[in-house]
């Protein structure tokens, strides 16, 4: 909760970052392409961007600049891990920021097309508070109507005073190029769906993973992980 002293502060700091940032972001290689061309996600301003494609990516949240950015990405699938995280007034001295933990949106398009991440907006601060641990959503293609639920992703986000108003987990970014991952094939016959139900999971998922809840664990949390590895 946010006292009446600190919140000219904070909107500053949250005006000056967010007027400093394009609601567009190109996140392909080369020259700007028209949309015609490349696959454009359109994210509320109330869902900020952990990672795509399991990298963490510079320049892809605001605050309240604008009502949504625009993903501007190669056609191609993708999975979007992204959280709700919007600033609440409980009364007239005091604020608050409720962050929740992230859903995987699945886009999976083509040149041309315009996609949208999309959930249901809480009416109050109640509500918002509700979708802390429960956090879902959709992906939905803006001229078919097609939807895609997000899946749960299993992380669990701090959520301190400091980490929701800089972002600093989503901070260091190791690209500002994402490229797709392969998209779906067609659903396999019976005897194909069987085996490969029998194969291992694909261990860079879990990798992935590991190297995000590594990121947001504590000093004695990594100190004690490493204590149990160790043994």
């Amino acid at each position: 909760m946010l006292s009446l002293r600190l919140i000219p502060l904070v909107l500053c700091a949250l005006f000056l970052s967010a007027c400093a940032r394009s609601p567009v972001v190109q996140l392909y290689d080369g020259p700007a392409k028209s949309d015609s061309q490349v696959l454009t996600v359109r994210v509320p301003s109330e869902i900020e961007v952990f990672t795509i494609n399991g990298k963490e990516v510079d320049g892809v949240n605001t605050f309240f600049a604008t009502d949504f950015k625009e993903l501007k990405l190669a056609p191609g699938r993708y999975e979007i891990l992204a959280y709700y995280k919007e600033l609440w007034q409980l009364d007239a001295d005091n604020h608050d920021i409720v962050k929740t933990n992230p859903a995987n949106f699945i886009v999976d398009g083509k040149a041309g097309e315009k996609w949208q991440l999309d959930y249901d907006k809480p009416a109050n601060v109640e509500e918002a508070r509700a979708l802390e641990d429960s956090f879902t959503g959709q992906a939905i293609n803006t001229a078919t109507g097609e939807k895609v639920a997000a899946k749960e992703s299993n992380l669990i986000l701090k959520r301190g005073f400091l980490a929701p108003i800089t972002g600093e987990e989503v901070s260091t970014a190791s690209s500002k190029n994402i490229a797709p991952q392969q998209s779906a094939s067609p659903a396999p016959t019976e005897p194909a769906a069987a085996a490969a139900a029998a194969q291992p999971a694909p261990a860079a998922s879990y990798l992935d993973t590991l190297k995000a809840q590594w990121k947001q664990a504590t000093p004695e949390e990594r100190r004690e992980f490493l204590q149990w590895i160790s043994q």
